[in-house]
């Protein structure tokens, strides 16, 4: 058995003076790290990062109805695009189109909307939302691909392919911002 001539008092105050000395050199350490991240902290691909857009641009919520497959497929490619997706399922999704001035021509199966604004229907392609976000087109508010063309991100389907056209969307009428002849051109 270990016996000690020192009282309990005397070990308290060393474990104090102990654990004080730690808890002031921990504290120091951790000051010198700066703030907790508050989000996910994501790295951008390095294509990506090629275009030139603030990551804050690329934070974006998606509203699809719940059991839309090919929105999740859509989801997922702006994911492994950099980008940071909320998605709510709203019971009406016709009133989000109405709220954002989406036109019955230019809807799809989903709407994606950044803080700033900027709509991006359907099936759109990260290439062309990242190089509308680059540098916007005066007067514009978004990008739509009309309908659900297969061959679109979240539309794949094998080799399957159907060219389209990338829509500008404006307060005037819609014009083509990108056509897309091949599966390739969709690539970032």
């Amino acid at each position: 058995m270990f016996t000690s001539s020192r009282t309990p008092q005397q070990i308290s105050r060393r474990t104090l003076l102990l654990a004080s000395i730690g808890s002031a050199s921990l504290l120091t350490a951790c000051a010198d790290e700066g703030p907790a991240p508050t989000a996910k902290e994501t790295s951008l691909p390095a294509k990506v990062a090629d275009y030139g857009v603030d990551p804050e641009q690329l934070v974006m919520t998606v509203y699809k109805d719940a059991s839309c497959g090919c929105c999740g497929g859509w989801v997922a490619h702006a994911e492994d695009n950099g980008f940071t997706i909320t998605t709510e399922h709203p019971e009406a999704l016709h009133e989000v189109w109405e709220r954002h001035d989406i036109a019955l021509d230019m809807q799809s199966c989903h709407l994606s909307l950044t803080s700033d604004g900027d709509v991006f229907v359907g099936h759109v392609p990260a290439r062309f939302v990242l190089k509308y976000l680059a540098d916007p087109p005066k007067g514009a508010r978004g990008l739509s691909v009309p309908a659900m063309p297969v061959g679109t991100p979240g539309m794949e389907q094998d080799d399957e392919f159907d060219p389209y056209k990338v829509m500008l969307l404006t307060d005037d009428e819609p014009r083509v911002f990108a056509d897309v002849r091949k599966a390739s051109q969709q690539r970032t």
